[in-house]
């Protein structure tokens, strides 16, 4: 009998990983379309936005509940997530999906070493590691769906959005060497 249990133990943990299933299907296009389209009514008065600045997670399996939870904890902050908005690798979420954190809040978020750089900035965090691997192309198209739909929105000029790299003056290497900055740059009508 003990033979049988430890063979059985053995056997499950052959078993895939639950947390490595594939993400459930959503469509992306749809989902994002509805949260810009609701963009300029976020549940709380639109502030008066100013810069978009761009970061990364850099862990590969963050989640926009891992991320508020650890944000609350760390920080203190009841809103938890630090962030206005996240975009999704595909690795837990659907690669592309854009969800509002803060941004329901309308309130600013302690991302920046030196916010008198970006003041009033909506913070957009990809999940992933781009100073190790390149950004999915997903990813990519709704972050700058996502960027014109706020600087629409927010009438922020392309000149105000950067990354967290820029802002800070090379004190962090966010959002990764691995960004494509000028082709984003390009894409939202900034140049580089």
């Amino acid at each position: 009998m003990r033979r049988r249990s430890l063979l059985a133990a053995a056997c499950t943990a052959l078993l895939p990983l639950p947390a490595l299933a594939r993400p459930p299907e959503v469509d992306v296009a749809a989902s994002n379309a509805e949260l810009f389209a609701r963009l300029r009514a976020p549940g709380a008065p639109l502030r008066n936005w100013q810069w978009i600045v761009v970061h990364h997670t850099a862990a590969e399996w963050a989640t926009l509940e891992g991320i508020d939870r650890y944000h609350r904890k760390r920080f203190g902050d009841p809103l938890g997530a630090e962030y206005h908005f996240v975009i999704n690798n595909g690795k837990k979420r659907a690669a592309g999906l854009v969800e509002a954190a803060r941004w329901r809040y309308q309130e600013p978020a302690a991302h920046l070493f030196k916010p008198d750089n970006a003041p009033a900035s909506i913070a957009v965090c990809l999940i992933g590691n781009f100073e190790e691997r390149p950004l999915p192309a997903p990813m990519l198209d709704a972050l700058v769906d996502l960027t014109l739909a706020l600087m629409r929105g927010c009438s922020i000029p392309a000149g105000r959005v950067s990354t967290h790299r820029v802002v800070d003056e090379k004190m962090t290497q966010c959002p990764g060497k691995q960004f494509p900055r000028a082709e984003y740059l390009r894409r939202i009508g900034a140049g580089t």
